[in-house]
């Protein structure tokens, strides 16, 4: 059952932005990523600019004008003095403005000259609007419709054309350090901020206190969330994915393989009908901008600036993960499209790493997992049990059975370990509700229909009393073990004690038949898909190359 599980990859096609396709052809210079800045954002209605000096706005090509070096940009709707209210009656400030339409400035100076003028002599704060066809002048930021008709009205008497508007969730509004409103803009305008930092010699802008490097755009999106993309080339956005991706202190090999595959995966994802290429968190690829830079991984970038990966001649999609746990996985048998480069390899790397996350434990109790189905939109009261249906010949889940008063609840690949937030799709479970262990699942073969574990799983039921019941009449339902039958070597018997033990391959396991626990051990950290992290840190170590690390984690391809 698929439903609304964490959803990858997931970009809304709206707008068109700087550049097209054509833009892989140029330099790299002429590269930009559009990255979503979600973190350290405090708020999801106004965002907070500091500038290293004035702050600069630009459109689509061009400075437009500056503005002081500290701005808070608000939706336009209603707040207290600062924080947004959805109880509009609350509000102290609003969305109603006058504005003043037959007036169109070409610049953001005549307007401001002409907004002074108006501020002085009617008492209340003008300030430039930009629309479509330039810069008007509005005043006020009201509550209520009558406000701003009474400044209108206070216009027209003498002699201005003015009248009321109500830009609720259509205008964004720049505010300054006095909380006054100096300029605001249709949403929908292609506008810019930054900030000219004169030690590094490049465009730079902080974002609630965070530093970045390029310009910062805003959109308004879902009504009331103000959305934050960071307009930066696309080396400089790899100085702030790499150190986020990788540790700093790695041998450099594996630093420079970080940065091809970052690089790659984010040009691969650059698509000019959509608002934003990349989020800044593991959605895409985590990016932490200018502060969290360090020099080992700049260098990283800069030797190997412009380097991609390449399948006969095409971009990869080149995935990673932390820690594969000895065996990286096919493409089709995590997601759903089966990639030729994207093949399982045997990792022997990632396993003699070091790598914490190697082998792994975690136990949930029954509510727990109830309360995660139930949040994907399952209606479900009891969890009988977990049933490891598929598993692929790399050890990972392939299908996960949920045994539920609401009836059998399948969970396919990646969506089984997202919804038990599990580090890895390569696991087991120990519970008495189990009735096989994953470690001696079977391999899938094609055309295969009869999918029931070989019976090497569960070999003999050592200790349980006997029953003459004949096994034609036994029924079988969900549930507990306890209660239940088992069929062993010395016939059928009836489980009624809360501990059990089982023989298997791998020796003599004790289970609680009525657990609230659901036990689970597992290998590997992420998706298992293409470069493993730490094997890349252990090749390195042994002397590998970057290249050489690339192409045994990508199959067949090539670098340049």
């Amino acid at each position: 059952m698929k439903k609304n599980l964490i959803k990858l990859f997931i970009i809304t096609a709206l707008l068109t932005f700087l550049f097209s396709t054509t833009a892989f052809s140029k330099t790299q210079d002429d590269i930009y990523v559009r990255v979503r800045i979600r973190y350290p954002r405090l708020f999801n209605e106004q965002v907070s600019f500091e500038g290293y000096d004035e702050i600069i706005l630009y459109d689509d090509e061009d400075e437009l004008f500056s503005l002081d070096n500290a701005l808070t940009l608000r939706i336009d709707s209603y707040y207290t003095g600062n924080y947004y209210l959805s109880d509009e009656s609350q509000g102290i400030h609003g969305p109603y403005h006058t504005v003043l339409p037959d007036e169109i400035y070409s610049s953001y100076e005549e307007a401001n000259m002409k907004a002074e003028e108006l501020t002085e002599e009617f008492d209340s704060e003008f300030y430039p609007y930009l629309i479509e066809g330039g810069y008007i002048i509005a005043g006020g930021n009201f509550a209520d419709k009558s406000s701003s008709q009474e400044l209108a009205e206070e216009l027209s008497d003498e002699g201005y054309n003015a009248e009321s508007i109500n830009g609720n969730l259509k205008n964004i509004i720049a505010y300054n350090k006095k909380n006054k409103p100096v300029f605001m803009y249709e949403k929908d305008m292609p506008v810019y901020f930054s900030s000219y930092n004169a030690d590094e010699e490049y465009e730079m802008i902080k974002v609630d206190n965070r530093a970045y490097r390029g310009r910062i755009a805003l959109n308004i999106i879902d009504d009331v969330r103000l959305l934050t993309i960071n307009h930066v080339e696309l080396e400089n956005y790899l100085y702030g994915v790499v150190p986020n991706e990788i540790p700093s202190s790695w041998g450099i090999e594996s630093l420079k393989a970080q940065a091809l595959a970052a690089r790659t995966y984010a040009l691969y994802n650059i698509k000019p009908r959509q608002i934003y290429d990349m989020e800044d968190n593991q959605n895409s690829q985590v990016y932490m901008g200018y502060d969290y830079e360090k020099t080992s991984t700049n260098r990283a970038v800069d030797e190997t600036e412009g380097q991609m990966i390449y399948y006969e001649g095409e971009l990869i999609q080149a995935f990673y993960h932390s820690t594969s746990g000895g065996s990286t996985e096919n493409s089709e048998n995590v997601w759903y499209e089966e990639l030729p480069y994207l093949r399982s390899v045997n990792d022997e790397f990632s396993n003699d790493s070091g790598s914490p996350h190697t082998t792994w434990q975690t136990t949930y109790y029954k509510e727990d997992i109830i309360r995660n189905l139930n949040l994907d939109e399952n209606d479900v009261d009891e969890l009988y049990g977990i049933q490891i249906k598929k598993v692929s010949e790399n050890n990972r889940v392939i299908e996960c059975i949920f045994l539920t008063d609401a009836g059998e609840i399948s969970y396919k690949k990646e969506n089984a370990r997202l919804l038990l937030g599990l580090k890895s799709s390569w696991f087991s479970i120990v519970n008495g509700n189990s009735f096989y262990f994953a470690t001696e699942y079977f391999p899938i073969i094609e055309n295969q229909k009869d999918e029931t574990p070989p019976s090497r799983g569960v070999l003999d039921l050592i200790t349980e009393e006997e029953t003459e019941e004949p096994i034609s009449e036994i029924e079988f339902e969900m549930g507990s073990i306890a209660g239940n039958y088992a069929m062993t070597s010395n016939g059928i018997k009836k489980i009624n004690r809360e501990k059990l033990s089982f023989i298997s391959s791998n020796g003599v396991a004790t289970v609680d038949a009525n657990s609230e626990q659901y036990n689970f051990e597992g290998r590997g950290w992420g998706h298992g898909i293409g470069m493993s992290q730490y094997g890349a840190k252990q090749m390195a170590e042994e002397g590998y190359t970057y290249d050489e690390i690339l192409q045994y984690y990508y199959t067949g391809v090539t670098i340049k």
